[in-house]
């Protein structure tokens, strides 16, 4: 796990890029992302191109693993971000063709995977990558992503050179990237999402987008779509049901996890996903299944928040043999410090408060040296965890479905998740209509934000967004909806926010729900296993959930991770000091896009507006500031 940057000359393929001119530039950029690889750091120049590299060093921790790395002839060049889980089997089969490796490294995989198989190397694995590699013999630039997009990757053209990194302000640095993407904060401020389409906040830089290869050959780029989580993907093993499959392939996901040359520690919320990889951690040491013998859990803890789901994973930990769990006070006061300096840091306008206090939570795990953890992100997405937002669909298709059980479930949802019907109706309204549309009907008539943003910013950002999921009649929406969310979405933002905020701290999650398999696995089963009578993950909960205890198994409601911010922003007179500064400064009031007069009175009468997206506000504003942006 570690910061990867880099540099090509396309202009002139044959020619000799200034090595005087271009070592400061990539040492800048090395230096600004020094937090993603304190461990050590490598440039290397030659011909048109440079790599800088920041390394966190997870698996084989000598010097003779550190990057940027070059194959055993020399024509190949390779810095890489992230973990390959199954290289101990691919390097297997390299082996047997034939391939001698100095290292035990998983980079030296990529490497040779790479001369074995081309571009279809990413194939062979099961991981989370950013990469970039050259091919000398071919002049050519190789860069891929991950298939879910765990691990970033950024790209700028300016003029003929193109430069890449693991992080936007690594760009800025270098680039001079003063304006604002009008569209993304557009995104920001009515959606309070980032959509997954290549773009990002500032304006011409560019993100590499999930299981997606760039290829710069001949002057030109090229990008090469090689996976997309689409339905009925996975090969089933017809020995088996869906749950021994299942079982046996989240055993997988979650034991490969653990391999690494440093300790691995699980962060616990209390909740079903993060709970029943500690069930499975537990379960593994217990057999003989995993090298370390004990393991370090993790909770944030808040006193006296009503969420507060502290007791709920203390209740649990009591029936494991080899987890020891660790409670991490998190108050309104350490998540405010050096604020400004925080939303630098984490390279976007944070999209909730989530975001400072998982960044929080990520000092605390580096205060006790610890490099890996491990979470439970991606199983809401996959296994429709969030019933509050995927009820319309789902009910939707019911009604639509000859067979459908569209009163029933519409009444147990009702009855026992807590629902009311005309929620449950405005849920079933919002998924016929488009991602885009209903987004603006929130932020205009329940968040009345849109009102304090000016009519032409709205008007051109609402036109940008080309929403791909659509309302079929014919049924199946409720898959439709849930793989839109993955492709399109949310989940691209919270995989930022979580990448962005651990390495800020020397960290690297892992996240086993995350695994393609699981993610191919969820869209290649009936629904009815995912979702039914207002019971969300049932495939989960009826096999390792039923090793857990009935306060997390029968728990219908989802929290998440939630966090006081209102509290904070209403009751905290040191924040209420700050933001009332922000409000009245010259920069916050002269903004082009918004009315800051009114957003003032908004402010003022916070109480009033309980809907309103307070955090989105102040948070653009202080970004602009931190990065200097020039447009808004």
């Amino acid at each position: 796990m570690c910061g990867i940057n880099g540099f090509i000359s396309l202009g002139h393929s044959r020619s000799t890029v200034n090595e005087e001119e271009l070592r400061p530039k990539l040492q800048l950029m090395n230096d600004t992302i020094v937090h993603r690889g304190p461990d050590s750091e490598g440039i290397f120049i030659k011909d048109r191109i440079g790599f800088g590299f920041r390394r966190l060093s997870i698996i084989d921790l000598r010097t003779e693993a550190d990057q940027p790395m070059i194959s055993n002839d020399g024509e190949v060049v390779l810095v890489f971000n992230g973990e390959i889980y199954n290289y101990i089997e691919v390097r297997e089969k390299l082996r047997n063709k034939g391939y001698q490796f100095r290292t035990d490294s998983d980079t030296e995989v990529i490497i040779n995977a790479y001369l074995e198989y081309g571009d279809e190397c990413v194939h062979q694995f099961n991981g989370m990558w950013a990469f970039a590699l050259y091919d000398f013999r071919k002049n050519r630039l190789f860069c891929s992503r991950d298939r879910m997009g765990v691990k970033p990757f950024y790209y700028y053209l300016k003029g003929d050179e193109l430069y890449f990194s693991s992080e936007l302000k690594a760009l800025h640095a270098v680039c001079g990237l003063k304006r604002a993407n009008l569209n993304k904060v557009y995104e920001y401020l009515a959606y309070g999402y980032r959509v997954n389409d290549g773009e990002t906040f500032f304006e011409g830089c560019s993100e590499l987008l999930p299981g997606t290869n760039m290829i710069c050959e001949d002057d030109k780029i090229y990008h090469d779509k090689y996976w997309t989580l689409r339905e009925d993907m996975y090969k089933h093993d017809q020995g088996l049901d869906y749950h021994e499959e299942f079982s046996q392939l989240f055993e997988s996901a979650v034991r490969i996890r653990y391999r690494s040359d440093v300790p691995v520690a699980l962060l616990l919320s209390g909740g079903l996903d993060s709970s029943a990889i500690a069930r499975v951690t537990d379960d593994l040491i217990q057999k003989g299944g995993l090298e370390q013998n004990e393991i370090h859990a993790f909770i944030a803890s808040f006193p006296g928040f009503k969420d507060d789901e502290t007791p709920i994973a203390r209740e649990f930990v009591q029936t494991c043999k080899h987890i020891k769990l660790h409670e991490m006070l998190i108050d309104s006061r350490s998540i405010l410090d050096d604020f400004e300096k925080l939303v630098y840091g984490l390279d976007h306008p944070l999209f909730s408060f989530t975001s400072i206090a998982h960044n929080n939570i990520m000092r605390a795990c580096n205060e006790r040296n610890i490099k890996v953890v491990i979470n439970g992100q991606g199983s809401d997405e996959a296994y429709a965890g969030y019933d509050r937002y995927i009820s319309g669909a789902y009910l939707l298709d019911q009604l639509i479905s000859k067979k459908g059980r569209f009163r029933e479930e519409f009444q147990l949802l009702n009855q026992h998740n807590h629902y009311s019907k005309p929620f449950l109706v405005a849920q079933m309204v919002k998924s016929m209509l488009s991602p885009s549309y209903s987004s603006y009907l929130r932020a205009r008539y329940q968040e009345k934000s849109i009102a304090k943003l000016e009519k032409a910013f709205v008007r051109n950002g609402y036109t940008h967004y080309k929403p791909e999921y659509k309302f079929s009649v014919r049924g199946n929406n409720f898959s439709k909806y849930l793989l839109d969310k993955i492709n399109h979405q949310g989940l691209n933002t919270i995989l930022h926010y979580e990448d962005i905020s651990s390495m800020n701290q020397s960290i690297e999650i892992r996240s086993p729900f995350m695994d393609y398999r699981v993610m191919e696995f969820a869209f290649s089963i009936p629904n009815d296993l995912k979702f039914k009578h207002g019971r969300t993950k049932i495939i989960i909960r009826d096999t390792v959930g039923k090793r857990l205890p009935d306060s997390i198994t029968k728990n219908r409601r989802k929290i998440g991770f939630n966090t006081p911010f209102i509290d904070t922003m209403t009751k905290d007179a040191h924040f209420k000091s700050y933001v009332a500064d922000v409000l009245a400064s010259q920069s916050f009031q002269t903004k082009k896009i918004w009315n800051g007069k009114k957003l003032k009175k908004v402010f003022g009468q916070a109480q009033n507006h309980p809907e309103f997206p307070f955090w989105r506000v102040i948070n653009l504003e202080i970004w602009s500031r931190v990065y200097g942006i020039s447009n808004l």
